[in-house]
């Protein structure tokens, strides 16, 4: 019932909008007032009725109502509240709700403070913008071909040929599965949310646009849509730190960034976006660059329909791990894109003899020529990044299965473009406040000049800095932190309004210093063995088994349990064992590392960390594990870890192969063949002594011991002649998914007759047939002598595979981060504030 509602209210509110749609137009060409106002009121009717569907399906999300294909297929009775929300935008269909939400928020906002004549059109495309969208998720089947995916859909309706549903079209299943194991992260809970905000304001500026073109306005539009295309960047950029840092703290692939490509994809908008700003504010102070502020702003929105596009179309399934899987949207999705494009190119051509044109060429040094070609810069990055990213659908044209690039193809193209756009953002800045010659500039740049040569000449002292092309890259990067400072300190003693483009600017030298540092001097933590070993690889002097050369390195850290071992002549690392944790997902382990910081005269500093290990699903022969990175950052670098194997993962690995391979075999033995087999047994049970200490744990086969404590022992049961009695409280874990069994085994001393006796008896894990007696005690160690009966798998020894790597300078990458937000959020406040003074005048 519900779900029917849901889906009335998804269609409804297409109509409604599709009549307030009308209603804009009609107001744009006539002006007049009555078509505003119901317009309006459609508008905000419409987004009341896709809050009541968002609000439906919210609660079937936390009420477990796994009848709904979306809510069994993104949540489970165990996820967390937090996570049960998340969900929500955890899909397609919740994502595009999410995002048409904050898209009428937007609308609300433009009929708040859009003034004529742009009103009525920039309403208009935004609208239209609101039903393309819609259109994803009405679920309108029309028999030949179907419009949108609606997120009510039951599980018969998504799964019509599903065996289940076919025997019981209303069975309903008791749990669901859940939301992906990499999305349980905080960063996840609020990365989404800030890109389709993101999302949403970025089509502001692209209405504004058409608007200009539509009513032949080409100046004064960017005043009004400057402010919501800073906030479009501040959004969007917020949401890519968030996924960088996501990816970082949680994703083993060794950083913030991958270029994987629907991260690319989602950062090209932005650059694009930060190139229209630059042009938009040379039309701002100087009237010209009109054609390259509309263009920009509407290649910034087509390249958010076209990540869109990427993302949701299946086409990128092979290429990139974020994709969504297909909906069969390919066709709506790809019609979207062409309209957008299709619309903007369209009127465009119509309008560009009438748009003005630039009748004298800006000088070489003038703000106009400098701020230009830095934003010409900025849209050759994106356009570098979207070749990139489109490749492996480009690469269709010519081979069955193409492959993106290798990460050597945008560090290639882009490095030498951030020099150059880390140089301009200098010049610029010195040329956008006050006008220079060439002298007059060589003059004022003398002292930013000489700090970055300083600067860079001690980087390349202090880091060993050997690249000459790592060099000019520092000295760039430099340059940009020490010119720009120059000019916030000067703006700031006048009027501290102004500083926003200098501060972005500095934030942008300061990430440019981290992205050098944590990616090209990274280090792997390895011990004094390994790296005598590498040594001898990079010497030609290994070779394997057939007398090959070896020539990988081996890049990773074995520790065996409570065995430390110095790392990097900097570090003593031990490994202290492993703890299972089933409440957040089943089978998942948390290690602990103890690391212990060294100088001249012993441990300078302590700290642990615990990266986890957790089943992902099975294949034919072993288990697919996944991890959870762990971090210790710091000023100066960080230590980035995760588990590469362990034995607790061999051993469940080996089990699971010996289990399959039992099930493979699927033979009876006849009855007199087994009566002898358990007679054999019954004959001969195994026995296993373990040695181990307070707090260590010891495995056999399936087993795990861990001896906790020593216990109370009652004296009264034991004889008067008694000299040591002791337990041993130890805890048997044989299965993830159950709590340990805890076994109280008694060793204890007397006399009887002037000789010494041994009194042990047998403790009893009866349900696995294992009997632990307490056999010995030794008091210069510590630990303890367990008898084992029942397992026939002798002691493994503990053991854990790391990838250990040292990030130096990943905190310039989040510093500059924050200040480039910081100058982003000066910027709308000076460009807001100077808007909202204009509507209140009126």
């Amino acid at each position: 019932m519900l779900g029917t509602i849901g889906n009335i209210l998804i269609n409804s509110a297409f109509l409604v909008g599709f009549l307030s749609l009308i209603g804009y137009f009609l107001y744009s060409q006539k002006e007049n007032n009555r078509y505003l106002t119901i317009s309006n009121w459609l508008f905000g009717l419409k987004g009341l009725l896709i809050l009541a569907a968002s609000g439906i399906l919210l609660y079937l999300i936390l009420t477990h109502q796994f009848n709904y294909y979306y809510v069994y297929n993104y949540t489970s009775s165990s996820l967390q509240f937090k996570y049960l929300i998340s969900a929500f935008w955890g899909g397609q269909e919740g994502s595009f709700m999410l995002w048409i939400l904050f898209s009428a928020l937007m609308g609300l906002g433009l009929m708040r403070w859009v003034r004529e004549p742009y009103r009525g059109p920039v309403l208009f495309f935004l609208t239209l913008n609101q039903l393309f969208l819609l259109s994803m998720i009405l679920g309108v089947d029309l028999g030949t071909f179907k419009i949108g995916a609606s997120p009510f859909r039951s599980l018969a309706e998504a799964m019509p040929n599903a065996p289940f549903i076919q025997s019981n079209p209303d069975f309903v299943p008791s749990d669901g599965k859940g939301l992906n194991d990499l999305l349980k992260s905080p960063w996840m809970i609020i990365h989404p949310p800030a890109l389709f905000l993101g999302f949403s304001m970025m089509a502001v500026p692209y209405c504004f646009a058409m608007a200009a073109l539509w009513k032949r306005k080409y100046h004064a539009w960017v005043n009004a849509a400057l402010p919501w295309t800073l906030g479009a960047n501040l959004s969007l950029f917020t949401a890519i730190f968030l996924g960088g840092y996501w990816a970082y703290v949680t994703l083993s692939f060794g950083g913030y960034w991958a270029w994987d490509p629907v991260e690319n994809a989602s950062f090209i908008p932005w650059l694009i976006g930060t190139a229209g700003i630059h042009t938009m504010l040379i039309q701002r102070k100087s009237s010209t660059s009109q054609k390259a502020s509309i263009i920009l702003a509407m290649l910034a929105y087509v390249a958010v329909v076209y990540e869109t596009f990427l993302t949701r179309s299946g086409v990128l399934s092979d290429s990139s791990v974020h994709s969504f899987v297909d909906l069969g949207l390919y066709n709506q999705l790809l019609l979207f894109m062409a309209a957008i494009l299709g619309v903007g190119i369209g009127m465009l051509i119509y309008r560009y003899k009438d748009l003005p044109s630039q009748q004298n060429e800006s000088k070489f040094l003038s703000r106009e020529f400098m701020t230009f070609a830095g934003a010409m810069v900025l849209f050759l990055i994106g356009m570098v990044m979207a070749l990139g990213t489109s490749s492996p659908i480009i690469g269709r044209l010519f081979v069955e299965n193409p492959t993106p690039p290798e990460i050597s193809f945008y560090n290639e193209w882009t490095m030498p473009l951030a020099i150059l756009a880390a140089m301009l953002t200098v010049l610029g800045q010195y040329l956008f406040w006050k006008r220079h010659n060439a002298e007059s500039l060589a003059n004022e740049l003398l002292w930013p000049v000489a700090g970055a040569c300083i600067a860079t000449l001690a980087t390349i002292f202090i880091g060993d800095v050997r690249d000459l092309y790592y060099m000019l890259y520092l000295l760039s990067a430099w340059f940009a932190l020490f010119g720009n400072a120059s000019i916030m300190f000067r703006l700031a003693r006048k009027k501290p309004k102004l500083i926003g483009g200098t501060l972005s600017h500095i934030g942008f030298g300061i990430m440019l210093l981290g992205f050098l540092a944590s990616s090209a001097y990274e280090g792997n933590l390895l011990d004094p063995s390994v790296r005598q070993y590498n040594e001898a690889i990079k010497q030609g002097k290994v070779t394997d088994e057939k007398g090959n050369l070896v020539t990988q390195p081996v890049d990773f850290l074995e520790l065996n349990l409570n065995e430390p071992k110095i790392v990097n002549n900097k570090y003593k690392v031990t490994y202290k064992g492993y703890t299972l944790r089933n409440q957040e997902r089943p089978g998942q382990q948390e290690y602990k590392i103890k690391f212990e910081e060294l100088n001249k005269s012993g441990i300078d500093d302590t700290f642990f960390l615990s990266p986890q290990v957790y089943p992902m699903g099975r294949a034919d022969t072993t288990i697919n594990w996944s991890v959870d990175v762990d971090v210790m950052a710091g000023f100066f670098s960080d230590i980035y870890l995760y588990v590469a194997g362990s034995s607790y993962v061999e051993r469940k690995n080996e089990h699971y192969r010996n289990r399959k391979k039992k099930q493979n075999r699927n033979t009876i033995q006849p009855a007199s063949q087994s009566v002898k087999v358990q007679r054999a047994q019954q004959d001969s049970v195994p026995t296993q002594k373990i040695t181990f200490a307070k707090g260590d744990s010891v495995c056999m086969g399936n087993y795990r011991f861990t001896f906790r404590k020593y216990g109370q022992v009652d004296q009264s049961k034991l004889p008067d002649s008694t000299s040591i009695a002791v337990r041993a409280l130890v805890d048997i874990k044989y299965d993830a998914n159950q709590t340990p069994y805890r076994i109280k085994p008694l060793f204890a001393l007397y006399s009887d007759e002037g000789k010494n006796w041994v009194y042990s008896p047998p403790a009893i894990f009866s349900e696995q047939d294992i009997e632990v007696q307490f056999t010995r005690v030794f008091p210069e160690s510590g630990k303890i002598e367990l008898t084992v009966k029942g397992i026939s798998e002798k002691p493994k020894e503990e053991w854990i595979l790391l990838t250990a790597e040292e990030k130096p300078f990943v905190s310039l990458v989040w510093l500059g981060t924050f200040v480039l937000m910081a100058g982003f959020s000066v910027s709308i406040h000076r460009h807001w504030d100077r808007e909202r003074k204009k509507s209140t005048q009126l």
